[in-house]
């Protein structure tokens, strides 16, 4: 049982460090207060309709804080770790989430988002350890469905183009105890992360792809080997007898040669398209990270993709994240109590372009979900990233209506 235990604590390493390692979101000096509390200036992009290629990227959050199950220094703590876990999962309640999620696409009507950690969590119950066979898995919450449900429930049709699967680990949750506070029955709770491209229905697209990146974290406990994965998609979008290729990526989090690494590949997997390229995702990495970070963003700035957030709004930092994981914490008697508002330290949350023709005309850049009126009836946001939408036309008029 310890054995089982510790392994699949290992496997939650791999799939739950998310939190993003973040300073000065400007690089020039600290921030003032002001600066640090999401809901900046509320800019606009042009209605749907407008000539232009409308792109977003949002990071919907996995859902749970895996931080107390990592530091478990026993069984019985581990065990307990993982049902708080568990129940933070469905109290932070991503089937609302997943409305107020889908009311900022509506409210940008991107023509592509690249979503991350939009995972799938399934149960198999009951679970014996060591025991007979397993329950087959029931899908409790697929997180890409749930966004797409949303959308439809909005008259909004979009569908998943591409898609990847990351990390894909499973640990036992307690769900009964005896008189001594001993768990006496389990259930094994399975977590795959995954990243994905959704496209307006009326947009032609073309060459799904998706990967899990080579560069990752090893992990070792025991002689049982494992690691920490991060993975991309990506699609050829068609308008006006052009292409461009949007990418999305979801870089690492808690190792910053490992982040640099997964760019470096990205860029190597670019390499030969001869067509635009817009490159969208949490790539941990942006101005003002800490230095091990700091790197990813000089490559990828200095391998003619250009930032267009600074573009659009050169004075306003758009920050897009903070230090604190998900949308509330759990107090000693495991309620979630929703954050009061959302602050933010820097921007990890990028659109980039390479175009051999220039800079995009006409491009509008906006923030989306980090104001309280975007929170559930709950007081949740939708997520611990804001969403960037943009509306641009390249050089030579790729996406003109």
């Amino acid at each position: 049982m310890r054995r089982l235990a510790m392994l699949l604590l290992i496997g939650l390493i791999a799939a739950g460090c998310q939190s993003d390692r973040l300073v000065n979101p400007t690089g020039t000096g600290a921030p003032s207060s002001d600066a640090l509390a999401a809901g900046g200036p509320d800019y606009r992009l042009p209605p749907p309709g407008a000539p232009g290629l409308r792109i977003m990227t949002y990071n919907v959050y996995l859902g749970t804080d895996f931080s107390p199950v990592i530091a478990a220094g026993s069984v019985q703590d581990f065990l307990t770790a993982t049902a708080r876990a568990y129940g933070e999962l469905q109290q932070t309640n991503f089937p609302a989430r997943a409305g107020k999620i889908a009311d900022q696409i509506a409210a940008a009507r991107p023509d592509v988002v690249g979503l991350e950690e939009v995972g799938i969590w399934s149960v198999s119950s009951p679970y014996a350890p060591g025991g007979p066979p397993l329950v087959p898995f029931v899908v409790q919450y697929d997180f890409l469905q749930l966004v797409l449900d949303s959308l439809a429930a909005r008259h909004l049709a979009y569908r998943a183009a591409a898609a990847d699967t990351t990390s894909d680990v499973a640990a036992p949750v307690p769900t009964a105890f005896d008189g001594q506070g001993n768990p006496t029955a389990f259930a094994l709770i399975r977590f795959q992360d995954r990243d994905a491209i959704i496209v307006r229905a009326g947009v032609r697209w073309r060459d799904a792809r998706h990967g899990v990146y080579t560069a990752f974290i090893p992990l070792d406990l025991q002689g049982t080997q494992t690691g920490e994965y991060r993975g991309w998609s990506s699609i050829e979008a068609l308008a006006d007898g052009r292409a461009i290729r949007i990418v999305d990526s979801h870089l690492e989090a808690d190792d910053g040669q490992v982040n640099l690494a997964q760019a470096q590949e990205q860029l190597g997997l670019l390499r030969n398209e001869t067509d635009p390229v817009v490159w969208v995702g949490d790539f941990n990495s942006g101005p003002g990270v800490t230095s091990d970070f700091a790197s990813t963003y000089a490559l990828v700035t200095g391998s003619s993709f250009t930032d267009l957030w600074p573009v659009a709004h050169p004075r306003d930092p758009g920050l897009t994240n903070g230090p604190a994981d998900g949308v509330g914490a759990l107090d000693a008697n495991g309620v979630l109590v929703p954050y009061p508002t959302l602050v933010f330290t820097t921007r990890v949350d990028l659109v980039l372009l390479r175009d051999a023709g220039g800079r995009p005309h006409d491009l509008h850049a906006a923030i989306f979900g980090d104001r309280p009126d975007d929170r559930t009836a709950e007081g949740l946001y939708p997520s611990d990233h804001a969403a960037v939408g943009m509306v641009f036309d390249l050089p030579f008029g790729l996406a003109g209506r």
